[in-house]
């Protein structure tokens, strides 16, 4: 009876049990039985990308609702070897009408997988998938790695005119390496609406396209990204393009009303084509804009330029007036020439510094072998990196204790538990008590031993930052990269305050020269992203104790805190320094094409100097960023820096961030121009760790190129 009786109540307990299963299961919301959401998920630009910067993904959510619906979409992947970054992005949709998300983000080399996710305004996860980014099983990769010696070449608009072709017929040269061409077309509606979304580009095409499908903020974000060095050529066709569109204020030409011209055979050739007759082509007549700097125009036959070039910024633009579908060639692979020859205007000449990309007209194009698809070689961007976030990470508290200490204290701990123990408790007449010593002696040294670490190990919270501010004498746009080491003395979530509306964040890592899918070993720091139009910033830093967190800032900034003038006469140099800033300058110098430096001494707060020199040779530039760039000048054989880096301060000039606008000066000085390098010691920190008290350690450099007279 009393079995029976047991029975039949654990059969109503599980019965309650299951039925309180099937009421919660049916309250919670499941997207498996009911998914409402529809997503499309894009990455890069036709799936290119460049492993560790920003990248663009386009997500495409659609839902048959019935009221808007306000949440938050989650992106989370592996940014670099280290750091696992998770943007948001909160949106409203709205009933029967598909949204569109342009997001920016980056990606590991090698990344396996990138989690998204939507969420409502409750927290309540209403979708999630994990997008699968790297399969070693399959040939094809949903993102292809594009490698450091590769051209990367964005378009917008028509693609005739043996574009499609291009990279068939051309191949990328880099310190004489050759490396593939690609070119990927995206429509105007699918651009980018953040700056970042086109830094993996080396150049963006706008070939003829509807105008009025790029509104202003692609127009902007395009204009923001060639003010901090990229490089655009505008092609015009039929399709008008007025004056108030972002993308003209950009050009440095003024456009003219629509003419016509017969260019004949002789001329046609000169582009690089093989004409066999003349063209009649339709053309915009170009006028040069007040203070824009034009450094290339090509008339060819012509009494009016039909292609230009110039300095935006850091950036370059080039105009080609006119739709060269229009142009007759005997072959296909002309066209290539053709493009080729434009392009090279904008990207440069290669020469022996790595880094530097340029095309170069090929038949059949490259053919060597895909070695980006299970290893990735690492560029200039990457070392220069590495010895900023050396500097960041050189402070006491990470050292490793000396072996030494570790050999002493195990050695102490064996003598007193041996021969002090036994001979004590002799003594005494109380040997039976060695459990109890024993045991006293080993609590003892390891609570010694963690509050001895922690005592080493204290102190408050430490925030390491490396900034480099650059700007051009007349521009009103100035760019900041920010290299920022925030050091936790103990474990938790750290946050920070007083951000720019329009800044940038990312982790970033230490890198090595190579990297390998298959020996891939990612960390597990992440910093969390609000991302919204214009910005991505943090508001979660998780920090284990005795650690530090190195972040990456990039954004415009105000005014620069100097202004300078430079008169060249016979046999010296004048250079005039006003400093606007309330810290001192600790030094300075000015570069000149050529290699050729003046050093000058500081400059007070609020002060006016004036120095008086002759420009020396000096190489130093040329060592840092060429491809005999040598680690071991600032690491010695146990991993920490043999060189201060005020000593090796140039090295920040040649990282990810500022890489792009330090090969944009290069150019501004082969034109004429120079650059006045300054280094101010300790200035304040523009933002901070919210409810923490910080020790601070700044070293901010700002470089101004000047025209001299």
């Amino acid at each position: 009876m009393w079995i029976s009786a047991i029975y039949e109540r654990e059969l109503r307990m599980s019965r309650l049990v299951l039925a309180l299963i099937v009421i919660l299961s049916a309250a919670v919301p499941s997207s498996a039985k009911d998914p409402k959401f529809n997503v499309d998920f894009n990455v890069g630009w036709g799936g290119c990308y460049r492993p560790m910067e920003w990248t663009p993904v386009e997500i495409g959510i659609a839902a048959k609702l019935k009221k808007p619906f306000g949440g938050t979409v989650t992106i989370s992947a592996q940014q670099d070897d280290l750091t696992q970054m998770t943007v948001n992005h909160n949106f409203v949709l709205t009933p029967d009408l598909p949204l569109r998300l342009p997001l920016v983000t980056k990606f590991a080399f090698a990344a396996s997988d990138c989690n998204l996710q939507i969420r409502d305004e409750r927290g309540r996860t209403r979708w999630h998938y994990k997008y699968e980014l790297w399969d070693y099983g399959s040939t094809s990769q949903k993102l292809k790695a594009v490698g450091k010696d590769d051209l990367l070449i964005g378009l917008i608009g028509r693609r005739v005119f043996g574009l499609a072709q291009l990279p068939n017929n051309t191949r990328c040269q880099s310190s004489g390496t050759n490396g593939q061409v690609y070119l990927k077309q995206k429509l105007p509606r699918s651009l980018p609406w953040d700056w970042t979304g086109y830094q993996s580009l080396d150049l963006l095409v706008l070939y003829d396209p509807d105008w009025d499908l790029i509104n202003n903020n692609q127009g902007d974000a395009i204009a923001r990204w060639v003010s901090n060095g990229g490089k655009l050529l505008v092609v015009l066709g039929n399709r008008h393009l007025s004056d108030g569109h972002p993308i003209a204020k950009l050009l440095p030409v003024k456009l003219g009303k629509l003419k016509h011209m017969v260019l004949d055979a002789a001329t046609v050739n000169q582009w690089g084509c093989n004409a066999a007759e003349g063209t009649k082509i339709d053309y915009r007549p170009m006028k040069s804009k007040p203070a824009t700097r034009i450094y290339n125009t090509s008339a060819f036959g012509s009494a009016e330029a039909l292609f230009a070039a110039g300095f935006v910024g850091f950036g370059q633009v080039g105009v080609l007036a006119f739709d060269p579908s229009a142009l007759k060639v005997r072959q296909p692979e002309y066209a290539a020439r053709f493009w080729s020859r434009r392009f090279e205007t904008l990207l440069g000449s290669s020469d022996s510094r790595a880094g530097r990309r340029t095309i170069k007209f090929k038949e059949g194009g490259y053919s060597g072998s895909d070695n980006y698809q299970y290893d990735y070689e690492t560029g200039l961007a990457e070392r220069g990196s590495n010895a900023v976030l050396e500097h960041l990470l050189s402070i006491k508290e990470l050292r490793p204790l000396s072996i030494w200490w570790v050999i002493g204290l195990l050695t102490l701990l064996a003598i007193l538990l041996g021969p002090v123990d036994y001979l004590v408790l002799k003594r005494l007449d109380r040997q039976p008590m060695t459990w109890l010593t024993s045991a006293a002696c080993i609590i003892l040294f390891t609570a010694g031993a963690y509050y001895g670490v922690q005592a080493i190990r204290a102190g408050e919270i430490q925030l390491r930052v490396v900034s480099v501010i650059d700007g051009v004498e007349g521009d009103r746009n100035a760019w900041s990269t920010t290299y920022a080491g925030l050091f936790a003395p103990d474990s938790d979530d750290y946050k920070l305050e007083n951000l720019q509306s329009d800044q940038w964040w990312s982790g970033v890592a230490p890198v090595g020269s190579y990297l390998n899918s298959y020996n891939t070993d990612f960390g597990g720091r992440n910093i969390y992203c609000l991302q919204h139009d214009g910005a991505n910033l943090p508001y979660s830093l998780p920090i284990n104790i005795w650690s530090m967190q190195c972040l990456l800032c990039e954004s415009t900034t105000g005014t620069l805190p100097i202004t300078a003038t430079i008169e060249q006469s016979t046999g010296k140099t004048v250079v005039r320094i006003t400093n606007l800033s309330e810290h001192p300058i600790a030094r300075g110098y000015v570069r000149f094409d050529g290699n050729m430096v003046m050093d000058f001494a500081g400059v007070s707060a609020k002060g006016t100097e004036q120095f008086t020199g002759r420009p020396r040779k000096r190489n130093d530039w040329d060592y840092f960023h060429s491809s005999n760039y040598d680690d071991s000048i600032y690491y010695d054989e146990s991993g920490y820096s043999n060189t201060s880096f005020a000593q090796a301060r140039n090295t920040a000039y040649f990282a990810r961030g500022t890489l792009r606008r330090s090969r944009a000066i290069e150019t501004y000085l082969k034109y004429g121009a120079a650059v006045v390098c300054v280094e101010y010691n300790q200035p304040p920190v523009s933002f901070s760790v919210k409810d923490r008290k910080c020790k601070t350690d700044h070293v901010q450099m700002v470089r101004l190129v000047v025209f001299p007279k």
